[in-house]
């Protein structure tokens, strides 16, 4: 019987199971993403249930059994509850939402789990959601092989220009291209202010967020997030 004891991890999500338990999803630092039964952790028509497992609680789990759904013998809480409201709650749907489209169940990514919970964090402290979720993107594309130049055009050593205008190829990076004969064209200007991590302009977010958009949706496929239905 496998045994994991005292492993950091997030809470993703929970549903019912049985009569009082639930099988609950985490985000573990040396495990990935892993589903466990929790006995005893519903209300009943008498008694009222226990501190619930909501999204984003850090905790120490204890997981043991022989199949991929395992026995959450143990947890307990860890100091710091992250508490997340309106924006930045909708914020942590998504990169939940990412974590569990993207990356398969008992694989681990210990660098993104580090990446998970710097952002909830930066989320819980009030700062700035949109440049957050797009460092957050930046990290996991890197980790899930998705690695783009943003200071070097595409299958080239040449530099990108300030004055230049590009196209993005999922496949290979900016393409440059002539000015007004691409109608998705990217200015090598703000192309490069990413580069730098210069977050101070909204056209730079905006550039930033239509990138990865366009480099995320091979790997989550034609069926569009839910969390991003939030932002409308």
């Amino acid at each position: 019987m496998q045994r994991i004891e005292f492993e950091p991890a997030f809470v993703i999500h929970s549903r019912p199971y049985r009569d009082t338990s639930l099988i609950a999803t985490f985000f573990t630092e040396n495990h990935g993403i892993v589903s466990g039964v929790v006995r005893g952790q519903r209300q009943t028509s008498r008694k009222k249930s226990k501190t619930p497992l909501i999204p984003f609680t850090p905790l120490l789990i204890t997981l043991q059994g022989k199949a991929s759904l395992k026995l959450v013998s143990h947890f307990e809480w860890q100091q710091n509850t992250i508490v997340l409201q309106g924006r930045t709650l909708y914020s942590g749907m998504y990169v939940n939402e990412l974590i569990v489209r993207l990356l398969p169940e008992w694989d681990s990514h210990p660098a993104v789990f580090s990446d998970y919970q710097w952002s909830l964090n930066a989320l819980d402290q009030g700062a700035d959601v949109e440049v957050i979720l797009r460092q957050f993107e930046s990290r996991l594309l890197t980790d899930l092989g998705v690695n783009i130049s943003w200071q070097q055009q595409a299958n080239s050593d040449k530099p990108i220009c300030e004055n230049e205008m590009y196209r993005l190829d999922v496949e290979s990076g900016f393409v440059r291209v002539a000015t007004g004969t691409a109608s998705e064209a990217f200015e090598g200007k703000l192309i490069l202010q990413v580069a730098a991590g210069e977050w101070h302009s909204d056209s730079v977010k905006r550039l930033a967020k239509t990138v990865h958009r366009q480099l995320l949706h091979p790997l989550l496929g034609s069926k569009p997030l839910q969390s991003r239905q939030l932002f409308t």
